[in-house]
């Protein structure tokens, strides 16, 4: 058993030195970093995390509907780092939800999201190796959705778009870093009337998710 132990032991410290040894890497101030991220968001978590409701103001029938399916969509971000403890920059990103529900019943809206946001990273412990931030983003965003209301209606809307939320990124070498983050977003839209099948709807569209992004950063 000791013998045992004393190969583990010996098997182990080449690889504690040479994490010891490897080194550090910071941000510097006046760095720039291009990144590019893909991601993807859980379903709408209930009423009052914020879906978009649509209302048959005909009938008095309304209808709530989240997002049903995990999405699948893309970021791409440019930021200037201020000092190794703040970067400032911009975002566009895409992303795609194939199946919503509405009330507890699948029905076929598909929605797709574009914004464009200005960022923000703050970072909690820059001169480390694994570097927590948070990041905090405003903007606008593009939603379309296609939703079956017999017939189908296709809604788009522009309006407000937020999110906030943590990071760890590693930067493994002079010029590439790799980070996974988690967000909370948030969609405001305004509301509108359409006519389906000589009924009257309105829609209160308000989407509200958590998302997981894993990017890749290209420092220079």
């Amino acid at each position: 058993m000791k013998i045992k132990l004393m190969v583990l032991l010996l098997c182990l410290c080449p690889l504690a030195a040479y994490a010891a040894e490897k080194p550090v890497f910071t941000h510097k101030a006046g760095e720039v970093a291009l990144g590019l991220g893909v991601k993807s968001s859980t379903p709408g978590l209930g009423t009052d995390w914020g879906e978009f409701n649509i209302e048959n103001r005909t009938t008095g029938v309304a209808h709530d509907a989240k997002p049903g399916t995990p999405s699948i969509g893309g970021d791409l971000q440019a930021v200037y780092f201020v000092n190794p403890w703040l970067a400032v920059g911009a975002s566009v990103g895409d992303e795609y939800f194939d199946h919503d529900i509405a009330s507890g019943v699948e029905k076929d809206i598909d929605t797709s999201i574009k914004n464009g946001l200005f960022l923000v990273r703050v970072y909690a412990n820059p001169q480390s190796r694994y570097k927590v931030y948070f990041p905090l983003a405003v903007g606008v965003a593009r939603i379309d959705s296609r939703a079956d209301l017999s017939p189908a209606e296709h809604f788009k809307y522009t309006g407000f778009a937020a999110h906030a939320g943590v990071g760890v990124e590693q930067i493994f070498s002079e010029y590439w870093a790799l980070a996974l983050e988690a967000r909370y977003n948030y969609n405001k839209f305004h509301r509108t009337l359409t006519n389906a099948h000589n009924e009257v709807y309105r829609v209160y569209p308000s989407i509200n998710y958590i998302s997981m992004s894993l990017r890749l950063d290209y420092r220079f």
